[in-house]
């Protein structure tokens, strides 16, 4: 094969049995999507750059992984890096959205950037957002969702969560007044300290001329429970630091006693180091990150409140308070496929092999896709044996060979092909075979 024609790096092609998992984890994350009262949109995958860029500094990260290119007209044009940007354009651009607007969007984004686990050039991110609500209710029904959204893939996690404005306002506390640009070169610090240990912090924070001893004193206050900072500060608290304490211990109120509290964990130092959050952040991760031998020590998807984004992008005053998050499907397809490694599934129910009768196996497959269930026909001439292998390597469940005896008597067998049972069915009683089938 031509060298040219490989599949690019980081970009993943898809065989029938790998997406059909990927599709079931779109199916499952959906229901709880619709259950939590979210509807579908849609947004384009290309974009004018202008809009890619407006909100972040242009030394961002994620700028730099944006695949750019331009059109026949020579306008710059990328590549959408996240669902994000674009939803926060699809409020703006349409003034008839009524509030809250709640939306859901499964579809690929692209970021050309180093390719390891959980970080692909191209994947596709299942997002899930609220505009128009200021209330700390709905983060934490966001936390609930996201239990639910993971209890529906098998998945058990644990929610690592933060406020942004609890890390502001503990640097603002720690060090004094700082201008924005500092006070967020040392929030995406923070972020890495579960990645560097506190010497390589203290080397970073050196960097851009923080004191040491505070630095020593913000490491330790990051190593502390909520309610530890919450008894440390909260009687002199102002501001946003007292923003940021009252809105965890609200979501912690919140959350108390309901199905996302076991999985919740306080995290201080976690800021998603994304310019665009203003509150709330969370990150998930499996609570158990070994999967038969594999360490899967990444985040499974996160989210947070933005506030500030679509406020700035509608341009008239008003405020859009907003809050999403985002469920990485690429990651979490490569857990379940190694949870259930060599158990193949079909995407057929049943395969029915016709022996000169055509006609009556198309009638019986007709009959059976009416009830609902897939099944295909053999087409190909083949000997009896070489279509059960065939359905054998295709891991179709169930068999049902039609001869001219069969036709003539009526009956037919319908085979298991595991147990090697077989369930005899006048050739017209659809619904007593769906059972047998649909009760395997």
């Amino acid at each position: 094969m031509n060298k040219n024609f490989e599949t690019l790096k980081g970009t993943y092609e898809y065989l029938p049995a790998e997406q059909t998992l990927r599709e079931e984890i779109k199916r499952k994350l959906t229901e709880i999507f619709r259950i939590y009262g979210f509807s579908p949109a849609e947004t384009p995958i290309l974009c004018m750059y202008d809009l890619l860029a407006s909100k972040y500094s242009a030394d961002a990260d994620i700028l730099n992984e944006t695949y750019k290119l331009s059109d026949q007209g020579e306008r710059a044009l990328g590549l959408r890096y996240d669902l994000t940007i674009c939803f926060s354009k699809l409020i703006a651009t349409n003034g008839s959205i009524v509030m809250p607007f709640k939306r859901y969007e499964i579809g690929k984004v692209f970021r050309d950037g180093p390719v390891k686990l959980g970080r692909n050039r191209e994947f596709t991110q299942c997002d899930v957002d609220i505009v128009g609500v200021k209330s700390i209710m709905q983060d934490a029904e966001f936390m609930n969702l996201t239990h639910d959204g993971f209890k529906n893939l098998g998945l058990d996690i644990e929610i690592r969560y933060n406020n942004r404005k609890l890390l502001t306002g503990l640097i603002q506390k720690i060090f004094g007044k700082l201008d924005a640009d500092t006070t967020r070169k040392a929030i995406m610090l923070i972020d890495k300290l579960d990645k560097l240990t506190n010497d390589e912090l203290k080397a970073e924070f050196k960097k851009i001329d923080f004191d040491g001893e505070k630095v020593d004193e913000l490491l330790q206050v990051l190593s502390l429970s909520f309610d530890k900072i919450k008894e440390k500060y909260e009687a002199d608290a102002e501001g946003i630091l007292k923003e940021g304490i009252d809105e965890l211990s609200e979501l912690i109120l919140y959350t108390k006693n309901t199905v996302a509290s076991e999985d919740m964990v306080f995290s201080p130092y976690l800021a998603r180091g994304i310019d665009i959050y203003t509150g709330t952040v969370w990150e998930i991760f499996l609570k158990n990150r070994n999967v038969n031998g594999h360490d899967f020590n990444v985040s499974l998807g996160g989210g947070g409140r933005y506030d500030h984004i679509i406020t700035e992008f509608v341009g008239t005053g008003e405020e859009y308070p907003a809050i999403g998050m985002s469920f990485g499907l690429d990651v979490i397809y490569e857990i379940l496929n190694k949870m259930h490694e060599g158990e193949v599934k079909s995407c057929v129910d049943l395969f029915i092999i016709p022996i000169g009768t055509g006609v009556d196996s198309f009638k019986l497959a007709s009959g059976l896709r009416n009830e609902g269930l897939k099944v295909e026909i053999e087409k190909m001439d083949r000997r009896v044996k070489k279509s059960m292998n065939y359905a054998n390597k295709e891991n179709i469940p169930f068999v049902v060979v039609i001869g001219e005896d069969e036709v003539k008597n009526g009956k037919i067998k319908l085979k298991d092909m595991q147990s090697g049972d077989e369930h005899e069915f006048g050739i017209g009683d659809y619904v007593s075979m769906k059972k047998i089938i649909e009760n395997k």
